[in-house]
C-alpha cells in the first residue's frame, strides 16, 4: 500500500473541500458495537472529529485518547486509527488542497483510491492529534454552518463554505498554539532571544552555557537544543560571529592595535584572535585592515603570508578551558 508523500505548501495555496461531514449522536451509533474496539484502518484524507460530550476512546498511530467534551481529533493522511464507541460527534472529511480528485458527491466510491498528500505548512504542522478547543460554542456554530452549506450548488454559497472552512482551519491553528506544551515551547524560544541581547551586550567577557541556560530558565543541554534550533547556530559559533563582527568594525574605524581588538572582543589571545579572524575571513586581521583601507597590495600580501604565532601551552591552555563558554 502506498502511503501518504509530503508537499510544502504555503497558506496561500489551501483550498479546502469538503469531503464527508456529518454529525454522530453517539447512542444512535449504527457502526461497529457499543464498548467495542472498532478494527485499525488508515485515514487517506484529513479527518477532524470534534466530540459534543464524554464517553469512547479513540486511537491514533497507537495512541489511546480518552474521549472528552470540547476535545478534538485531527488525523493526518496515513495516520492509523480506531475507535471504542459510542460517541458523540460533528466528523469532517477534507481535501486541503481541492486536487485529490475526490468530492463530496463521489466519496464514497473514491475514498480509498489513494492518500491524499500530507502538508508541511507552519499553520498546520503545531496541531496535534488531541486537543481541547478554546471556544466551544464557536466550533459547534461552524461545523453546523459547513454542514448546511457543503452540499449546495450556488456559487454564493461555495465562497459561503470556503470562508466556513478557512476559518475551522484558523480556530484549530490558533487553538493549538496555545496548547500548554506549544505555550511553553514559544516562551522557551522567548527566552533565548532575550540571551542574544546578553550577548551582544557582553560580547568581551567570558559567557558559558550555563549562565545563559540559567538567564533562560532552562538546562544547559535543553538551552543549547533550543539555541541551535532558533538561531541555527551553536551558542558557540553566535558569541564567535559577534566577536568577529565587532572586530571587523574596529579594524576599518579606528586605530587601534590587532592586540587591543582581540583583547576588547573577548578574544583569549592575540594569535587565537588572528587564528580564528582568518578561518572566517582568508585574511589576517592586519591584511584585513589593510586590503579594505586601501592600502598597497604588496603590504596586503605581506600581512596575508605572516603567520600567526604559534600558540604557547598557556594560551593552549586558554582555549581550552574557553571550551567551558558556549562552543
Amino acid at each position: 500500500m502506498t502511503q501518504s508523500s509530503e508537499r510544502t505548501v504555503s497558506v496561500q495555496d489551501l483550498r479546502p473541500n469538503v469531503l464527508n461531514v456529518g454529525y454522530t449522536p453517539g447512542v444512535h451509533r449504527r457502526t461497529g458495537h457499543i464498548g467495542v474496539r472498532t478494527p485499525e484502518r488508515y485515514a487517506y484524507d484529513y479527518e477532524i472529529e470534534f466530540y459534543l460530550a464524554d464517553g469512547g476512546t479513540t486511537w491514533v498511530d497507537g495512541t489511546a485518547y480518552e474521549i472528552k467534551k470540547g476535545h478534538l481529533i485531527f488525523r493526518r493522511p496515513g495516520q492509523t486509527c480506531n475507535s471504542i464507541p459510542p460517541y458523540s460527534c460533528w466528523y469532517l472529511n477534507l481535501d486541503l488542497l481541492g486536487d485529490s480528485g475526490k468530492t463530496i458527491d463521489d466519496y464514497r466510491e473514491t475514498r480509498y483510491l489513494r492518500f491524499q498528500d500530507r502538508i508541511d505548512n507552519p499553520c498546520l504542522n503545531p496541531i496535534p492529534a488531541c486537543m481541547k478547543v478554546q471556544n466551544e460554542s464557536r466550533y459547534i456554530d461552524c461545523f453546523s454552518a459547513i454542514n448546511l452549506l457543503a452540499r449546495s450548488k450556488s456559487e454564493p454559497d461555495r465562497l459561503a463554505l470556503r470562508i466556513r472552512l478557512l476559518e475551522l482551519i484558523h480556530m484549530i491553528s490558533q487553538d493549538a498554539s496555545n496548547t500548554p506544551a506549544n505555550r511553553a515551547q514559544r516562551e522557551s524560544v522567548q527566552a533565548v532571544m532575550e540571551t542574544l541581547g546578553y550577548i551582544h551586550a557582553h560580547y568581551s567577557e567570558k559567557i558559558t552555557l550555563e549562565k545563559l541556560g540559567e538567564m533562560a530558565n532552562l538546562s544547559p543541554i535543553y538551552f543549547h537544543r533550543l539555541f541551535v534550533r532558533t538561531t541555527r547556530k551553536t551558542p558557540g559559533n553566535y558569541l564567535q560571529q559577534v566577536r568577529l563582527d565587532r572586530a571587523r568594525y574596529l579594524l576599518l574605524h579606528t586605530t587601534l592595535t590587532c592586540s587591543e581588538i582581540a583583547s576588547v572582543c573577548g578574544f583569549s589571545t592575540p594569535s587565537y584572535f588572528s587564528q580564528v579572524f582568518r578561518s572566517q575571513f582568508d585574511l589576517t586581521p592586519q591584511a584585513f585592515r589593510l586590503r579594505y583601507l586601501g592600502t598597497d597590495q604588496q603590504d596586503v600580501k605581506a600581512a596575508t603570508e605572516t603567520s600567526a604565532p604559534e600558540s604557547s601551552e598557556a594560551e593552549e591552555s586558554q582555549k581550552d578551558t574557553s571550551q567551558t563558554e558556549i562552543s
